[in-house]
């Protein structure tokens, strides 16, 4: 497991400059938790302290900042969240700001006139979502390995188990270990794909660029936390050749070739939304979404609906941004994109007034049939289709 002492002391600097194994650097400031710091971003005066919640943040060298205030994560009073899981999150949340500009649109364009956008973390992270080879060194197991020091635990969902089998696909998922954050701090929903079951040219290719971490040691972990906080690959840019070979034949095979641990998407807590997030009609907020210009999945339906009713989701078709192989050529590939969720109440809390509801009251965990179609934004991207418009 990659130690707490080594995460603190990459994430409880100022200034950081992450190099890869492969020898690029890439410069990064992280925002410790500290008495004298406040978050560089408009109405953050949440001064750290015992007994006090707390915003920590990420900035680019810069200074500026391209996540949109209200999707700060802010945690209550006296929680047992280790220092560096802010800074952490806040760090991988600004890179896929920074290349998701539907973001900033969905957020300031149909999300923020809703409600009154007067104060820091009114918008929630339901879950945020990482794509992984399933190799040696690598895969779900090397997200627990950092998750863990983090604050969280993985969630064993016996009774629906998380697998994908036209695609070739396995998933979990992480949820913070205090009670008392569920409701703030996003659970992780981690995937990987099942390279032993893909053809021979897919895993040598996949191979030539994943053996090194077949040791699994502290150092591989040190690449991977690299990885995540500059929203990079812990391996060479792949030539063109290489990415269509993969994409032939799974796409998500091929995303994870190009952006490696990149936040694939997070998934904004509709049911939190103040003052209506109980009431909110999911396919009347679609439609918000279309008058907004965005792109929407429609495989399965707009609005995805599990078996039980309880778990709605809906999400964006994944941007297409310029990407700079190996061979010298740039081609616009699926990158990021945005999910929606409403978690419904549980049966047994039908008398509770909307005002009453929690987090515990509401249908928990994921549901295979609905993630599997939500998978599907990054490959309409791909193809370059505009679903549901």
């Amino acid at each position: 497991m990659l130690s707490g002492s080594l995460l603190r002391s990459c994430i409880g600097t100022q200034r950081l400059v992450l190099t890869s194994k492969h020898g690029t650097k890439c410069p990064i400031v992280l925002a410790p938790r500290h008495p004298a710091f406040r978050a560089h971003a408009p109405n953050f005066h949440l001064p750290d302290g015992h007994g006090h919640a707390t915003i920590a943040s990420a900035t680019r060298i810069d200074g500026t900042l391209q996540l949109p205030k209200e999707l700060y994560i802010r945690l209550p009073e006296q929680c047992q969240v280790p220092p560096a899981t802010l800074p952490f999150l806040h760090q991988i949340l600004e890179r896929y700001a920074e290349r998701t500009p539907g973001l900033r649109t969905v957020v300031e364009g149909v999300m923020r006139p809703s409600y009154e956008a007067d104060t820091t973390g009114e918008l929630g992270h339901d879950h945020l979502a990482f794509r992984t080879f399933g190799v040696p060194g690598l895969g779900i197991a090397s997200l627990e390995r950092i998750l863990v020091p983090l604050g969280y635990r993985r969630v064993e969902d016996s009774d629906a188990p998380l697998t994908f089998p036209g695609k070739k696909l396995v998933a979990t998922w992480f949820t913070p270990i205090d009670p008392r954050v569920k409701a703030v701090l996003p659970r992780v929903f981690v995937s990987e794909i099942q390279v032993e079951k893909l053809s021979p040219e897919a895993q040598g290719i996949i191979s030539g660029v994943t053996s090194w971490a077949a040791a699994g040691d502290e150092a591989v972990m040190v690449q991977v936390m690299a990885a995540l906080l500059t929203g990079t690959a812990p391996w060479p840019r792949p030539s063109l050749k290489q990415y269509e070979l993969l994409l032939k034949e799974s796409e998500y095979a091929a995303w994870v070739l190009a952006h490696g641990y990149s936040l694939n998407h997070t998934a904004l807590a509709l049911h939190r939304l103040p003052r209506m997030g109980p009431s909110l009609d999911m396919n009347d907020f679609v439609v918000q979404l279309h008058g907004a210009g965005m792109a929407m999945n429609a495989e399965g339906g707009l609005v995805k609906v599990s078996p039980d009713g309880l778990l709605l989701q809906c999400s964006m078709v994944a941007d297409r941004r310029p990407f700079d192989f190996a061979c010298g050529q740039r081609r616009d590939i699926a990158a990021a994109y945005v999910e929606f969720v409403k978690r419904l109440r549980l049966p047994q809390f039908a008398n509770l007034q909307d005002s009453e509801l929690r987090e515990e009251h509401l249908r928990e965990g994921f549901e295979v049939g609905n993630a599997d179609r939500i998978f599907e934004s990054t490959t309409l991207a791909a193809k370059g289709a505009a679903g549901g418009q």
